[in-house]
C-alpha cells in the first residue's frame, strides 16, 4: 500500500474536471490518493471498499463512475470491478528503473480479459519511461493482439446483428427478401463509418495530429451523426474549437475525439455555431 498520494494542480485547471458535480470529482480524488490504488493506476476496487470508506450509496458511485467515464478519466469494469486511470503514469511519472520493474509486477496481476486492460497497455506504451526493453516489446505485441481482437469481435457481433435482423424480416413477411435486407443494413453502416472516417481526417488535418481510425475515435463520431449531427457540423466544430484552443497549451490537448465528440460537450459546441447559411462553408476554409 502506498505511505501517500498526489494530486498536480493541473487537476483543478482541467476544463472537464471543472464542470463535474462535487461527488464526482470527490471520486476522482479517492481514486488517485485512496488506500487501494497503486502506482500503476490499474487496481481491483470492489463496490464494498467504496461505500465503506466514501459511505456512498452504489447507486451513487456508478453515476459518479459514469461521469468520468464520459471525459475519458478512466475506465471502470464493473464484472470484475477493476479501475484503469488512463493519465495516471503521466501525473505520477515512473521515476526510476526500479519502479519501472514494480510496475511490470501489478501489470502481470491484471485480469487480460477485462475492458481495463486495451487502455492500460495505452497508457504504459505512452508513459512508459524507465520500462524494460523486453516488457515494452511485450506491450506492443499485446496492443496489436488487442487491436485485431477487437476488430474481428465487432464484424462478428455485426454479422450476428444482421443474420437476425434477417431472421427476423422472414418471420415477418414469409418472402425471401433477406438479400435486399441485408444488403441495404450494410450499406448504411459502411455510410455510417466512411462519414466518421472524414470527419477523423479533417480533425488530424487542422490540428497536425494522427489520431487512428480505431473503434474508440470512431465510434464517438458515429454517435454524434446517428443523433442527427452532419458531417459539415462535425467539420464546423472542429475548426471552431481548432481556432479557439490550438495556441493555448492547456486547450489545445483537448481537441481530440474523446472530447470534441462527447455526448454532452458536442451539443454544447454544436449550440455555440452561430453562423449565417451562406458563411457555413467558411468554418472548413480557416
Amino acid at each position: 500500500m502506498r505511505i501517500y498520494g498526489s494530486i498536480q494542480i493541473s487537476f483543478w485547471e482541467n476544463s472537464d474536471i471543472q464542470l463535474l458535480s462535487d461527488q464526482s470529482k470527490l471520486l476522482a480524488i479517492y481514486l488517485l490518493t485512496g488506500p487501494h490504488s497503486n502506482m500503476l493506476g490499474c487496481f481491483r476496487l470492489p463496490d464494498g471498499y467504496i461505500t465503506e470508506d466514501l459511505n456512498w450509496e452504489i447507486k451513487n458511485a456508478k453515476n459518479s463512475f459514469n461521469k468520468l467515464s464520459e471525459i475519458d478519466f478512466l475506465t471502470r469494469d464493473y464484472d470484475s470491478s477493476w479501475v484503469a486511470i488512463h493519465h495516471f503514469l503521466k501525473w505520477n511519472p515512473i521515476q526510476n528503473p526500479r519502479q519501472g520493474i514494480g510496475i511490470q509486477k501489478l501489470f502481470d496481476i491484471v485480469p487480460t480479459k477485462s475492458i481495463v486492460f486495451k487502455p492500460l497497455i495505452n497508457g504504459l506504451l505512452t508513459h512508459g519511461k524507465y520500462l524494460e526493453k523486453g516488457f515494452l516489446d511485450r506491450l506492443y505485441t499485446l496492443q496489436k493482439t488487442i487491436v485485431t481482437l477487437s476488430e474481428e469481435c465487432i464484424a462478428d457481433k455485426e454479422q450476428n446483428q444482421d443474420q437476425e435482423q434477417d431472421n427476423k424480416k422472414i418471420f415477418m413477411s414469409g418472402k425471401p427478401d433477406v438479400v435486399t435486407f441485408h444488403n441495404n443494413l450494410s450499406t448504411t453502416n459502411q455510410s455510417l463509418k466512411s462519414q466518421a472516417l472524414e470527419v477523423l481526417e479533417f480533425l488530424n488535418e487542422k490540428t497536425g495530429r494522427a489520431y487512428r481510425p480505431v473503434e474508440e475515435n470512431i465510434k464517438l463520431i458515429i454517435a454524434r451523426i446517428k443523433s442527427g449531427a452532419t458531417v459539415l457540423n462535425c467539420r464546423q466544430v472542429i475548426a471552431k474549437k481548432t481556432r479557439e484552443w490550438h495556441g493555448d497549451l492547456k486547450m489545445s490537448e483537448y481537441l481530440r475525439p474523446a472530447t470534441l465528440f462527447n455526448a454532452i460537450k458536442f451539443e454544447q459546441y454544436m449550440g455555440e455555431l452561430v453562423v449565417p447559411k451562406d458563411e457555413e462553408e467558411s468554418y472548413e476554409l480557416d
